[in-house]
């Protein structure tokens, strides 16, 4: 009888220990605040674990660095990493220019984020407002989708962004909308250091 339940105890851990080892896909989606700061904050709890988080923002990058890029470059490790590809949504016709200039562009962030995705050298990648440059046309849906399926079996992935394409939604394990109830904004209260950026 001990030894039935034994076999049971050592069952049970060797498919804890495969769950544990596979990555999932999260989605935080919606037109309320706080997709970045969800992620931001799994990718903290990663990195409280040991873990190599890599973020990968899209359409961020002005001449005023977030405050997770500060962050990043204050812990200066390899296991944790935060680029920006492609000029923000706010940013000034000068800001743009930069970013065309200096190669960080889109296109050069998503080959970046497809090489993460399949070397097996992170184990969480999160790939911020990814579904804007499918919304606005700098990437195809279905190369999202690939990535998704052909990335390394062990990644923890997270994409944000609003307007989710269903076929995203249902290619995720986990999907969180946020839905806007009050903002400041709506009060002409501009973003703030440290909160919004």
């Amino acid at each position: 009888m001990a030894e039935k339940g034994a076999n049971h105890d050592s069952l049970a851990r060797v498919l804890w220990e495969q769950t544990r080892q596979q990555g999932y896909v999260h989605l935080y989606t919606g037109d309320g605040k706080g997709k970045t700061t969800a992620a931001l904050g799994l990718a903290l709890r990663a990195l409280g674990r040991g873990r190599r988080v890599a973020i990968i923002q899209f359409l961020k990058r002005t001449s005023i660095k977030t405050g997770e890029l500060v962050f990043a470059e204050r812990m200066g490790t390899p296991s944790f990493t935060v680029s920006q590809y492609g000029a923000s949504r706010f940013a000034t016709r000068e800001e743009r220019e930069k970013v065309e200039a200096s190669g960080q562009t889109v296109e050069r962030g998503w080959r970046r984020a497809r090489e993460m995705a399949a070397s097996g050298g992170y184990d969480l990648l999160v790939l911020d407002e990814v579904t804007h440059i499918v919304k606005n046309g700098q990437l195809p849906l279905e190369d999202l989708l690939k990535l998704v399926r052909n990335r390394s079996a062990s990644l923890e992935l997270v994409l944000t962004g609003r307007h989710a394409p269903p076929e995203l939604i249902d290619a995720c394990d986990y999907v969180t909308e946020m839905k806007e109830i009050k903002h400041p904004f709506h009060l002409g209260v501009r973003a703030r250091e440290g909160t919004e950026y």
